[in-house]
């Protein structure tokens, strides 16, 4: 089953932007600014929270207040994610379909790893990376963040973004960049 990306949901909320990245680089704890801004979200706000790194402990803090997520992974240190309330009626206005990231032209290709153990799903991730021409992207259906693969798709140029709208629901589009093979 393909997880909807939540584009057409986050299009219709009012967006708090809040970029940490300067704080963290100056060694200053940006948590109280983030959850200050969570605070003050109404019930049609998204906060797009830009990082130089993936806040994962974040995910569970946010998750126990009602709040669904989106990744998208920039470049090295550049993350953006999009926290939203997860109502029930939220999700129903979610499409049920299966696009392809922006800017892509060409096929897009889907395999589960769900279920394998590891090294076995950065295996077939990495084969199958092999098989994409430009514009191709790979959707990748996974129980967990593979954070061990994000570094060897920015080692090869590709590009990223994982969602998780539920708890062992992971999807992760990779496409190819620029600097891609």
């Amino acid at each position: 089953m393909a997880l909807p990306r939540p584009d057409d949901l986050l299009a219709t909320l009012r967006q708090v932007h809040v970029d940490v990245r300067d704080d963290i680089r100056r060694g200053q704890e940006p948590f109280a600014r983030i959850m200050a801004a969570v605070n003050a979200l109404g019930p049609s706000d998204a906060l797009a929270l830009r990082t130089p790194f993936e806040p994962i402990p974040l995910y569970a803090v946010l998750g126990k207040r009602g709040f669904a997520h989106w990744t998208e992974h920039r470049a090295g240190d550049d993350w953006t994610v999009w926290f939203y309330r997860n109502t029930s009626a939220q999700a129903a206005e979610m499409p049920d379909r299966n696009p392809a990231p922006r800017a892509t032209t060409g096929r897009t290709l889907t395999i589960d790893v769900r279920g394998l153990e590891p090294p076995h799903p950065m295996v077939r991730v990495l084969d199958a990376l092999e098989g994409l021409r430009a514009g191709d992207t790979l959707e990748v259906l996974h129980e967990r963040r593979p954070i061990l693969l994000y570094p060897q798709l920015d080692e090869r140029g590709f590009i990223h973004e994982t969602d998780e709208p539920a708890p062992g629901q992971v999807r992760i589009l990779i496409r190819t960049g620029e600097a891609a093979p």
